[in-house]
């Protein structure tokens, strides 16, 4: 437990250089990086590191994969400004404290008009940014600490292509005081992407993340996140579970993310989203305004299936994993 930990806390350290203040904008590469996937992150304000449990904690915190029941896979589609949009795909499987999971960022610029430098037309070009990530989570003790990390392929295109290798580094508590739980991430580490003679670094970031279970159906959340090109922000948010039957679910969500209130004019930083959950399926979407830039929108698909028995005594008796995974343990015998 204190090994992981402190390999995150001399990260940190080690990494201090970096600029990680608004004088460092526009000092990196892929920032398609920062784009939170998920409907349901995005709607509580992008705190998730320590709310990860599902197929998107590759892209939020690699440790919460042990969190999986089983099977996950999420689909995300955002329509973002302009003709922009942005997908993103993932699957996940646990096997006892044993955690992958697999994938796919893809962020299109849409068709833009290239012109000479007479103005004469010379067609469109289609500028496009994709990550491919492979990751694996270990949950270190029966109290829930977990470690997990991933490699991420980084490819993007303009006129010219380049490319890089990156990885995410996370560490995830279990609960205490059966209601707190801890993160602690680093992402985007590695290389540059370099364009003929210009090279620029990816956009690396730290995060520190808490979540509270305020009751049964009332999770809150806190990020702060310090970026390699910006200040340091916080992202804070709500989620509220109401059960209409055993099977069928309803979820409303607030968050606040301070990153894009002194950049942007009018009405930005708030978020909202709604979910809804029928058995294993799951259908999540997400309200982030960017003042007069405009309005975009988060649409997640997300299935879960083949959980072991264990996961099934868990959902329907209200005790979270680790408990019934120790029992699992203690006892030798499956239930």
């Amino acid at each position: 437990m204190r090994r992981a930990l402190y390999l995150l806390l001399a990260l940190s350290t080690s990494l201090a250089h970096a600029d990680f203040n608004s004088g460092a904008r526009g000092t990196t590469s892929a920032d398609f990086l920062e784009l939170g996937v998920g409907a349901r992150a995005v709607g509580m304000g992008q705190a998730y590191s320590a709310v990860a449990d599902d197929a998107t904690s590759l892209y939020w915190n690699p440790a919460g994969l042990t969190r999986v029941e089983h099977a996950d896979a999420t689909f995300m589609h955002a329509p973002y400004l302009d003709s922009t949009f942005y997908d993103y795909g993932a699957y996940a499987q646990r096997a006892g404290r044993h955690a992958w999971g697999l994938g796919v960022q893809y962020f299109s610029a849409g068709s833009i008009a290239q012109t000479d430098q007479n103005n004469a037309s010379l067609g469109s070009f289609s500028p496009y940014d994709l990550a491919a990530s492979a990751g694996y989570a270990y949950r270190l003790t029966e109290g829930g600490l977990s470690i997990g990390g991933d490699v991420k392929y980084i490819q993007s295109k303009i006129l010219a292509t380049a490319s890089t290798v990156a990885a995410d580094l996370g560490v995830q508590s279990g609960l205490f005081w059966d209601r707190l739980r801890l993160a602690v991430t680093a992402t985007n580490m590695g290389g540059e992407l370099k364009f003929e003679q210009e090279s620029d670094p990816l956009p690396f970031a730290l995060r520190y993340g808490a979540s509270v279970n305020i009751t049964k159906d009332w999770l809150a959340a806190l990020d702060l996140v310090s970026p390699r090109d910006d200040s340091s922000y916080a992202a804070l948010g709500t989620e509220y579970i109401l059960h209409a039957t055993d099977q069928f679910q309803f979820a409303g969500r607030l968050g606040y993310n301070s990153l894009t209130t002194s950049d942007v004019s009018g009405f930005t930083g708030l978020s909202c989203g709604m979910g809804i959950g029928y058995r294993s399926l799951a259908f999540d979407y997400a309200f982030l305004p960017y003042g007069s830039l405009g309005l975009t929108h988060r649409i997640s698909l997300s299935l879960k299936w083949g959980a072991p028995e264990e996961d099934h005594l868990l959902r329907t008796s209200g005790a979270n994993t680790e408990d019934v995974e120790s029992l699992v343990e203690s006892s030798n015998s499956p239930l």
